[in-house]
């Protein structure tokens, strides 16, 4: 029984932090993104045959990344005003040497609609590629290229536009 305490304790430390960040860039919700996290790692811990996963941390990112595509879809269903929320915050009022800090830049990709921000995210910060991002949404890799296109250039405006 300690041996178990101590692996699930292992498990916790060394992944719990990149899938919470892999999920609060995907549904843009700490409190979400927490949740997923800990459902991810349960999952994990009720797996009855953990032999079987040759590369844990893979596994354990597919889970979470599902995990928020899944809570994303959650939440379209029951709230359609995303897409017609403003962010009082969102002023222009651009850097004025060009570069921007990571929390100007999170904050941008938390005001993209779930489905550019599931998309972008998985790209760029995740680096699955078109055909990896079309399998885990369920859709056409031409849909994930495009909204892949427009959701950069609405972080790109979004980025200029934030006032830390």
């Amino acid at each position: 029984m300690m041996k178990d305490t101590i692996d699930i304790e292992k498990v916790y430390d060394t992944h719990s932090r990149r899938l919470y960040n892999i999920s609060f860039r995907i549904t843009g919700n700490g409190a979400d993104a927490e949740e997923i996290m800990h459902d991810s790692l349960l999952q994990y811990w009720k797996f009855r045959n953990k032999e079987q996963i040759r590369d844990l941390p893979k596994w354990l990112t597919s889970i979470c990344i599902r995990k928020s595509i899944d809570r994303l879809r959650e939440r379209s269903r029951w709230n359609d005003f995303l897409e017609d929320y403003e962010d009082p915050a969102m002023e222009e009022a651009p850097e004025e040497d060009g570069e921007y800090t990571v929390a100007v830049i999170l904050k941008a990709l938390c005001g993209l609609p779930d489905h550019y921000r599931a998309i972008v995210s998985l790209h760029l910060f995740e680096g699955f590629d078109y055909q990896e991002i079309a399998q885990l949404t369920g859709s056409k890799e031409s849909t994930v290229r495009s909204l892949f296109m427009r959701g950069r250039k609405l972080l790109a405006e979004a980025i200029k536009h934030i006032r830390i």
